[in-house]
C-alpha cells in the first residue's frame, strides 16, 4: 500500500504552475498550501473565463497568467507543473514540462491508449524525470480503508486469502463533454479503479471485458463496461462500470477464507466467513482509516521531489494500471481473454 509521507510543514515550499484550472483543475487550487507543501506560482488555461476564477481563488495577480503553455514553461519562475487538462491532451503536455526540466503530477487517465502510454513511461525513464499521476482514489478514506484491512492480518476486518471481488461504480454522467474518443471511460475512468484493485490485490494476468452503450446514450463510442479479472494471486474479480447509469452507484465486495470485506452506500462492514450452509454471522461497521484525499497526494509528489521517494502513482508504477485499460481494449475488441503477457509481445 501506498503511504503518504506526513505533514510537510517547514519543509521547502514548491512553487507550481497550474495548467488547466477548471473542472478538475480545481482541486490543485485549494490544496497547494503549506500544509501539502506546495504554492500556486501561475496559471495557465486556454479559457480567460477560468484564469479569472482561478485567479480569485489563488489571489494570484493577472501578470501571474496566460494562455500559452509553452511560454509559461520558460516564464513561470515555478518548481513543478500540475496538469489538469482533457486526457488526450496528458501526453503531449506532459512531455513538455520534462523537456523543460519540471517535475509533473498529471491527471488521469495518465493516457488515452496504451501506445502514448508507453511513449511517456520510456520519456520519463529517459530523462530520469520525476513525473507521477493524480491516482487520488487511492488515497481517500474508502480505498485507504479497505486497503489496510485487506493487507494487514491483525486488522479485525482482514479477509484472509481472497478469492472473490466484485466492483462496481455506476454513473450518472449524460453530457459526455471530453469523452469522446474510443474507450474513454476506460481510460478516463477505469484507470481509477485499476489502480484501485491492484494496490490491493496485486498485478493483473488476465482479462475478460465487455462494452455496450444504451440506445439512447450521447456518447459516440460504448461507455459502459464489465469484465472478469484474474489476478497473478489466483483470485477474481467481476468488475462493472457504467456512465449510462439512471441512479450513481458504488459497492465493492471482498470474500476471503476469514471473512467478508463490503463497502456500499451504508458504510464499510465485515462478517467472519460462516462454516454450515446457508450460514450467517455478525455484520460489524468498519471504522474509515484517517486519510485526506488530493492533500495525501500532494505530499508524496512533495516527498518524490526533495526526497526521491517514489510512490505509487509513478508514471513508472501507473503504466500497469494502462496495462489493465489496454487489456479491457483488446478483450473487447478481439471478443476474446487478454493476457498481461501478451501486451510486451
Amino acid at each position: 500500500m501506498n503511504t503518504t509521507t506526513g505533514s510537510t510543514t517547514n519543509k521547502k515550499t514548491l512553487r507550481v504552475l497550474h495548467v488547466g484550472v477548471a473542472n478538475r483543475g480545481v482541486w490543485p487550487l485549494d490544496h497547494c498550501n503549506k500544509q501539502t507543501g506546495f504554492e500556486s506560482a501561475y496559471l495557465c488555461d486556454v479559457s480567460e473565463e477560468a484564469l479569472a476564477k482561478a485567479r480569485e481563488i489563488t489571489g494570484l495577480p493577472e501578470s501571474a497568467c496566460g494562455t500559452d503553455y509553452d511560454k509559461a514553461l520558460k516564464e513561470s519562475e515555478a518548481d513543478c507543473v500540475i496538469i489538469c487538462a482533457p486526457t488526450v491532451l496528458h501526453v503531449e503536455l506532459t512531455t513538455k514540462a520534462i523537456n523543460a526540466g519540471l517535475p509533473v503530477l498529471v491527471e488521469k487517465g495518465m493516457a488515452p491508449d496504451w501506445q502514448s502510454a508507453q511513449q511517456l513511461a520510456v520519456t520519463v525513464k529517459e530523462n530520469n524525470a520525476i513525473a507521477c499521476v493524480a491516482q487520488n482514489y487511492r488515497y481517500n478514506p474508502i480505498e485507504r480503508t479497505l486497503a489496510e484491512a485487506i493487507k494487514d492480518p491483525s486488522n479485525p476486518a482482514h479477509p484472509g486469502e481472497v478469492h472473490m471481488v466484485m466492483y462496481t461504480q455506476n454513473r450518472v454522467r449524460p453530457n459526455p463533454r471530453t469523452l469522446t474518443f474510443p474507450f474513454a471511460s476506460v481510460w478516463d475512468m477505469s484507470c481509477h479503479h485499476f489502480d484501485n484493485l491492484m494496490s490491493w490485490m496485486g498485478p493483473i494476468q488476465k482479462m475478460t471485458a465487455f462494452s455496450w452503450a444504451a440506445n439512447w446514450s450521447a456518447y459516440p463510442y460504448d461507455n459502459n463496461t464489465s469484465a472478469q479479472i484474474t489476478f497473478n494471486n489466483g483470485a477474481r474479480c467481476h468488475y462493472i462500470h457504467t456512465h449510462d447509469a439512471a441512479r450513481a452507484t458504488f459497492e465493492v465486495q471482498i470474500h476471503g477464507e476469514r471473512g467478508a470485506l463490503v463497502h456500499n452506500e451504508t458504510g464499510t462492514t465485515f462478517n467472519e466467513r460462516p462454516l454450515e450452509q446457508f450460514g450467517e454471522r455478525p455484520i460489524v461497521n468498519v471504522p474509515d482509516v484517517e486519510a485526506q484525499g488530493e492533500s495525501d497526494m500532494l505530499r508524496d509528489f512533495h516527498a518524490y521531489i526533495t526526497q526521491g521517494i517514489e510512490p505509487g502513482i509513478s508514471v513508472r508504477n501507473n503504466l500497469e494500471t494502462m496495462a489493465a485499460c489496454e487489456m479491457m481494449v483488446r478483450s473487447i475488441q478481439s471478443g476474446r481473454a487478454c493476457t498481461r503477457e501478451e501486451l510486451d509481445a
